[in-house]
């Protein structure tokens, strides 16, 4: 026969812990806290994104710097010619080099500008995820500070409770406890509970009479519905 008093005690001291436990995660100032941590982890992110953006954006204008001094020296090599003493063929080749460089100046003033409205959004995205990450720090530290003052009582009574559940533990039959503890972790709460009018106190099913003498006989009985343990009153 199970010790049923030290079970019900234990079950009712674990109740107990839900409820604290429930309360604690509950609080206010924790949700505030824990939804800032997701928003730095997001500016962090967006910072990370942006230095990416910032590192193509200095290796693009590597490239654009590379193309203006290739044609700055195609421009030099043409105004160093004496055209004076050049032939038809020669000047409509130097015209063609000089049309070409005009075309990829204009290309490169378009990268140009289209560079600078890059960098122009990054730092204001710097600027931006920088407001935001500060921001979020300190709401952070103040609902943190807020929460650790507000949570000490409830800390302690759960340890409290928990030191109380290890002290009923070792006078409970191990396979009772381990079904108790499966039954929890399987979502079965409460584990333990009255027969009630032949019925189950938990699901309220009307047990046969098969399962009433065994409740009877052995103190016990797992209802063949909800999967509790009933017990006679």
């Amino acid at each position: 026969m199970i010790d049923l008093k030290r079970i019900l005690e234990y079950q009712k001291n674990d109740s107990e812990v839900v409820k604290l436990e429930r309360q604690l995660n509950g609080n206010e100032n924790k949700k505030i806290y824990s939804q800032m941590v997701s928003v730095v982890k997001e500016a962090q992110n967006q910072s990370s994104a942006l230095e990416n953006e910032a590192g193509n954006l200095a290796s693009s204008y590597e490239r654009l710097k590379k193309t203006y001094n290739d044609n700055l020296k195609s421009v030099n090599a043409i105004t160093n010619k004496n055209i004076n003493n050049m032939g038809i063929d020669e000047l409509k080749s130097i015209e063609d080099v000089a049309k070409t460089i005009v075309n990829n100046l204009t290309i490169l003033e378009k990268k140009l500008l289209n560079d600078a409205e890059r960098v122009r959004n990054v730092l204001q995205g710097f600027e931006a995820t920088k407001k935001k990450y500060n921001v979020a720090r300190e709401k952070y530290n103040k609902h943190k500070a807020l929460f650790d003052e507000e949570s000490k009582s409830l800390k302690a009574e759960i340890d409290k409770k928990n030191t109380a559940l290890k002290e009923l533990e070792s006078g409970i039959e191990q396979n009772i406890l381990n079904k108790y503890k499966q039954k929890r972790q399987d979502g079965i709460y409460p584990v333990f509970v009255p027969c009630m009018d032949k019925a189950c106190g938990g699901c309220r099913m009307e047990l046969p009479s098969a399962s009433l003498s065994t409740l009877k006989k052995d103190g016990i009985f797992e209802c063949e519905h909800c999967h509790r343990i009933i017990y006679i009153v």
